[in-house]
């Protein structure tokens, strides 16, 4: 789908240095300046169901998703407008609690919410635009990385899908610790955009692409690969799955690997790192952050995306969210 719209649109010119087929647009406005501005929309019965999360939450979510592909540029989101369609069930009481969930969110990053559009519809749906700046020599391209470069995330993996399984019905929450299912659930209400890792990945050289993983590791990272022209392989014996991803994995009888492969709305960030700086860089990031850099697999020579569990190593056969997959 992407390719066909990139072909027919065709390759940026002009100001346009960054065009479709990444997490941002990017454009120079003058002389050593770069902008970016991304678009996500978030719709009811797709992305969110009421009956899961709060009007608030429905809000904060469809911000999250935004200012992720902002971070995953390097950028500094600056200000936001929201473009909301509204169902005949929902008053202007709720429109003010979806709001209110965007600016909770909005105000914790700096970003202004400035405008937008406001419709009636058959469906909640919220298109949030993101507008945000960065420095030329910060900005990162899914597209940069290397063969040979180490595959990293901000943080581990599954923690929002193991909330969806808890508030769907997946798995009887009674059998999970109380405190993992309080963790997973609120991740999975209000993920966390994690706009200063992409700030600060994207002031490191040793950090050459970068996206984010709003559609889980199985569906972004062979999206990365095809952008680098590289092959990837996943260490799944080393995988971060978060606790409560375990947890839930185990009560539902699958393997936590494929259940964290899989999950989506985590907002951590996928980076590709020169092999030689990894270590050095990872260091520098839990001093900087208080939070680990942490290993997934590796770029290499070639095509596909590859899972190597035990010493064996196969094709990818787990699959993330796809907006158009019915």
């Amino acid at each position: 789908m992407v390719a066909g719209l990139r072909a027919l649109i065709g390759a940026p010119s002009g100001r346009v240095r960054v065009g479709i087929g990444d997490d941002a647009a990017v454009w120079s406005p003058g002389p050593g300046q770069l902008q970016v501005i991304t678009v996500d929309e978030c719709t009811e019965g797709i992305d969110f169901r009421r009956t899961t999360v709060r009007l608030e939450d429905a809000g904060w979510r469809a911000l999250a998703a935004s200012l992720s592909d902002a971070a995953a540029m390097g950028a500094r989101p600056l200000l936001t407008v929201v473009s909301l369609v509204v169902p005949g069930d929902l008053d202007e009481g709720g429109v003010i609690l979806l709001y209110q969930g965007m600016a909770d969110l909005a105000a914790r990053h700096g970003v202004q919410i400035v405008g937008g559009d406001l419709s009636r519809g058959e469906v909640l749906s919220l298109g949030v635009t993101v507008v945000g700046e960065v420095r030329p020599s910060n900005l990162k391209r899914r597209s940069d990385g290397r063969a040979g470069d180490v595959l990293a995330v901000s943080g581990p993996l599954g923690l929002s899908r193991a909330g969806l399984a808890i508030l769907e019905g997946e798995v009887d929450r009674e059998c999970i610790d109380a405190t993992l299912v309080e963790r997973a659930v609120a991740a999975y209400r209000r993920p966390q955009p994690r706009v200063a890792a992409g700030r600060f990945l994207g002031g490191s050289r040793s950090v050459r692409g970068m996206m984010d993983l709003s559609d889980g590791l199985a569906a972004d990272l062979p999206r990365l690969a095809a952008a680098c022209a590289a092959a990837a392989v996943i260490d799944a014996d080393a995988l971060p799955v978060d606790p409560a991803c375990r947890a839930v994995a185990q009560a539902m009888g699958v393997a936590p690997e494929d259940l964290a492969l899989e999950g989506g709305d985590d907002l951590e960030l996928l980076c590709t790192v020169e092999k030689r700086a990894f270590g050095y860089l990872a260091e520098r990031v839990r001093a900087r952050l208080g939070r680990a850099l942490l290993p997934v697999g590796r770029l290499e020579a070639g095509t596909g995306v590859f899972v190597r569990r035990g010493g064996v190593q196969r094709p990818l056969d787990v699959q993330g969210w796809e907006a158009l997959r019915r």
